[in-house]
């Protein structure tokens, strides 16, 4: 299943099989499949990332024929956190598993990625007037207040 909830009819490609990645939650009842690179990998400082977390959080957003969810989807907790966008966590463990906001953008944890073609490393940093007093990691990655459109 994809994480719209449709079903996958796509046959993966050599290349894709190269570059898949897998995630999965702390008691496994979930598991995620995402294809190629994100569109946009980030260090986020929102208020929600960071009392979710502690801290900022590394994400990777995918469009919706990248991303399959696998598992258990009746054990993912679909939180809204704000009209339209959905904080996915295992009912089980609470593990974050991914989130949605809108067609086209789902959100993974670069973190919890295991296989593909080498780490994915963030390219800039979000919602940066949301991070309080905290220190920002890696601070020659540019540095947006809000989420960037191009």
């Amino acid at each position: 299943n994809r994480a719209d909830g449709s079903q996958s009819t796509n046959r993966p490609t050599t290349n894709q099989i190269m570059s898949d990645r897998t995630w999965s939650c702390l008691c496994g009842s979930f598991s995620g499949k995402v294809t190629g690179d994100p569109k946009l990998a980030v260090w986020c400082h929102c208020q929600q990332c960071r009392k979710f977390t502690g801290a900022a959080m590394q994400l990777g957003v995918w469009d919706d024929d990248k991303i399959i969810v696998k598992g258990d989807v009746n054990n993912v907790n679909k939180y809204e956190s704000k009209p339209g966008i959905f904080r996915n966590t295992c009912k089980t463990c609470g593990a974050f598993v991914y989130k949605t906001a809108g067609p086209g953008f789902n959100v993974v944890p670069l973190g919890a990625l295991e296989g593909g073609d080498g780490l994915i490393k963030p390219t800039c940093h979000i919602f940066v007037a949301d991070k309080g007093d905290q220190d920002v990691m890696f601070p020659d990655l540019p540095q947006h207040d809000e989420f960037p459109t191009s």
